[in-house]
């Protein structure tokens, strides 16, 4: 008796259109980019919610994964095809939008996909099953939806043009790995869904013969890649499950130890072994600081040193002055800098003027400075000079006003 078929040529037909690279899919693709890219810049988690429901990249990846469990070149070269012109125009798109951009700080949505984890790798496996599921059903249905928001496909891909508009190697590193993960665990999933209801889809005899078989060379090959990917999440898993509990360690000792204090800054570091506290409130006794620092062990903090710096508590009305005072202070600088400048370019004015009157050649002379602030004089010129000359003039100049890094010269017909 044959079982059912849950390889229909629906099910194949939704999977090859899904991945189907068009113009429709081109425009929301763009959409989605660069509303993942506006939520990742102002840390709006709503924004980027929309963005991952609306991105097409999904589609790719299942094909990817449904091509090589069926052997299917057609479906696969679709999908690989339109995943990669997607991950390329993302990239162009994101990298363009953060580099013009005036918000140039990486915010909390943007840092949260730099560091995956093992749980990252779950999230796209569990993610991934229940999207090829997902994908079986004829009518509407939000497991894809909710497939695309959980595995998050989107927003690391943009946090990758980020990384390359802002040249850091860490974030991009993080981000790109984030991604990566992310696609191979939903096409791994894809591949064994519909490997399964391939086996499903045959005879008892048949699907026993088919499926509980020695692994080939290539699905080892592939098991052993599996692992490689995990590996890293694994261990930025540890590392952040223990900087947690170190945490936790540390609050539990400042709550036990030191009763009614405010805890305003904690820094922990994990490999000086040594934990830094800024507190507020009732004052500390150095007895107290002593007893916290033989207990540490009883805290699994054995080894670490403790370092604590008391602040003390400010009433309403005095904090208050204070703000008064600093607004006062910072206003006062402000002033002083905009005089300084103002006298800075007077002085420059009488400068330019002095450099004029050395040659009769001289028509008029500028002065500005570069990114790397180096003094730069440009001088245009009525009429050309000898190079003698002109090596003569700049070194009177740089004699008389040794701040002066460079000397141009330019003629007054080379602005016709």
């Amino acid at each position: 008796m044959k079982r059912k078929n849950y390889l229909s040529s629906q099910f194949l037909s939704k999977i090859n259109d899904d991945s189907t690279f068009n113009i429709e899919n081109l425009i929301i693709l763009t959409c989605a980019i660069f509303i993942a890219s506006i939520g990742l810049n102002v840390n709006s988690t709503p924004t980027i919610i929309g963005a991952m429901l609306i991105s097409p990249l999904m589609g790719p990846l299942l094909a990817i994964g449904t091509g090589l469990a069926l052997y299917n070149t057609n479906i696969l070269r679709k999908g690989v095809i339109s995943l990669l012109a997607e991950v390329v125009i993302s990239l162009i798109a994101s990298t363009i939008y953060f580099h013009f951009s005036p918000l140039t700080y990486a915010s909390q949505e943007i840092i949260a996909r730099t560091s995956p984890t093992i749980w990252d790798v779950m999230i796209a496996f569990l993610g991934g099953t229940a999207g090829i599921i997902g994908a079986r059903k004829k009518g509407a249905n939000n497991i894809v939806p909710g497939v695309a928001i959980a595995t998050a496909l989107m927003p690391p891909l943009c946090t990758v043009g980020y990384s390359i508009a802002a040249g850091n190697l860490k974030y991009f590193l993080g981000s790109g790995y984030l991604f990566l993960i992310n696609c191979a665990f939903i096409i791994l999933t894809a591949f064994l869904g519909v490997k399964i209801m391939k086996w499903l889809s045959r005879s008892a005899g048949q699907a026993n013969r088919s499926f509980f078989r020695k692994p080939t060379f290539k699905e080892a090959g592939i098991v052993l890649v599996v692992i490689i990917l995990i590996i890293p999440s694994i261990l930025s898993a540890s590392h952040m499950v223990s900087k947690t509990l170190v945490d936790q360690n540390v609050q539990n000792l400042v709550a036990n130890e030191f009763g009614d204090v405010n805890l305003i800054k904690e820094n922990v570091d994990s490999q000086e072994k040594t934990i830094n506290l800024t507190v507020s409130g009732s004052k500390i006794s150095a007895k107290k600081i002593q007893v916290a620092k033989a207990n540490l062990a009883e805290y699994n903090l054995k080894g670490y040193s403790l370092n604590i710096v008391q602040v003390a508590q400010v009433n309403p009305n005095a904090e208050n002055q204070l703000d008064r005072q600093v607004n006062n202070i910072l206003n006062q600088r402000q002033r002083a800098q905009e005089q300084a400048n103002e006298e800075r370019q007077q002085e420059q004015e009488k400068h330019n003027q002095e450099i004029e009157k050395m040659s009769p050649a001289i028509s008029s002379v500028t002065a500005v400075s570069d990114n790397k602030n180096k003094q730069i004089t440009l001088i245009e010129l009525k009429k050309d000079l000898s190079k003698k000359k002109k090596k003569e003039l700049v070194k009177q100049i740089k004699e008389k006003y040794p701040n002066i890094n460079l000397v141009e010269f330019v003629q007054e017909s080379d602005n016709d």
